[in-house]
């Protein structure tokens, strides 16, 4: 079976400033550099991603009642000019250097479209105990994931890497379904948007987070997409995707199937459960799908609450790599058998795509 090599950026991007700036951080110890303005923590963000979530402290959701704890601050991206035009209203400043972002700030959102530099920029932030979160996909390699958790739980710092989805008030209702209809059989979850890397983490995650882990082997089939202006902008038509999980057998029952799909087809995000006495789709809500996201954000930085257990971030990652050596191999992959450099596939025109239309550019 055919590995994933590392990728040649990795640990060397920021390492001329992380050589002098990560024994600072560390030496400095983890108390807190509190906001001078109503004490908010200052949180920032590092690179350009799909998602600008520290909007939303500034303009919170309207059912949100709570004393806002935190502000965004300073933003960091290795090409100034991005930078330059992601700081708009909401940062304070943009600073050139990843690692001083980290020492100015309480927390860190590491953003950065090209995954395969996330583990450096958050390493930083996890090694000084301060709250990093990491966007969808969590990492490129199986072994910076693990090196990742280790590191939060060697210096206290909370981490976390999700998708909205996993938040969802959707996913009480759906647990509450299988404790009264279960126990579980099989399930069918969707998203409506096509991107192997960036969109399967919803499925795969909302899943796990309403329905439990376990998750034994991976199967991909259906096509593969991996360019955001085929989609986005040339409007070429895409078909579907579907990544089949098996689950390891739970108290004597059968293993549960579950059917993933990612397609540019219409309908909203969903999951269709099938419990031993009846079936349900359960429909989310997209007009306050980023609410329920803002106020998991909110607590993670604010009062170090890690919503999703460090295990479960784990295995999503794990299938998520599964179902790529799956797609390159033709043949269904154990989560279990997985070494420390599978990896995910990446992408310029992933990067690319976001950085010309942060610049206004035609690709």
């Amino acid at each position: 079976m055919r590995r994933v090599t590392g990728m040649e950026t990795r640990r060397s991007f920021i390492r001329k400033s992380a050589l002098t700036g990560i024994a600072g951080i560390i030496a400095a110890g983890r108390a807190p550099a509190y906001a001078q303005d109503m004490n908010l923590l200052k949180l920032s963000r590092l690179g350009l991603g799909s998602h600008n979530f520290l909007s939303s402290f500034k303009n919170p959701p309207e059912s949100f009642k709570e004393r806002i704890l935190c502000k965004p601050y300073a933003v960091w991206d290795d090409i100034p000019e991005v930078a330059d035009s992601m700081k708009g209203d909401l940062f304070e400043k943009v600073l050139r250097d990843p690692v001083e972002v980290v020492r100015e700030s309480d927390g860190v959102l590491v953003m950065h479209a090209d995954y395969r530099k996330v583990f450096e920029l958050a390493q930083p932030a996890l090694e000084s105990g301060k709250p990093v979160f990491i966007n969808r996909p969590f990492t490129a390699t199986i072994v910076d994931a693990e090196e990742a958790v280790r590191l939060a739980r060697a210096y206290d710092a909370p981490l976390m890497s999700a998708s909205s989805l996993e938040f969802q008030p959707e996913v009480a209702v759906m647990q509450q379904f299988i404790i009264e209809k279960g126990p579980l059989r099989a399930y069918e979850a969707y998203c409506c948007e096509p991107h192997f890397t960036w969109h399967f983490p919803h499925v795969i995650n909302y899943a796990h987070a309403a329905l439990g882990g376990g998750m034994d082997t991976a199967y991909f089939v259906g096509d593969y997409v991996m360019e955001l202006r085929a989609w986005t902008v040339d409007k070429k038509p895409i078909g579907s995707s579907l990544v089949v999980l098996t689950y390891k057998p739970r108290d004597g029952q059968p293993p549960i199937i579950g059917m993933n799909h990612c397609g540019a087809q219409p309908g909203g995000y969903h999951i269709d459960v099938y419990a031993a006495q009846e079936n349900r789709l359960f429909d989310c809500d997209t007009k306050t799908l980023f609410d329920h996201m803002f106020v998991a954000l909110h607590d993670f930085f604010g009062k170090r609450i890690v919503p999703r257990p460090y295990e479960a971030i784990l295995e999503e990652h794990r299938a998520l790599v599964a179902a790529n050596l799956s797609r390159e191999t033709g043949m269904a992959v154990k989560l279990d058998s997985l070494g420390g450099n599978d990896a995910l596939p990446y992408s310029e025109g992933i990067r690319r795509y976001i950085v010309n239309r942060a610049l206004g550019k035609k690709e």
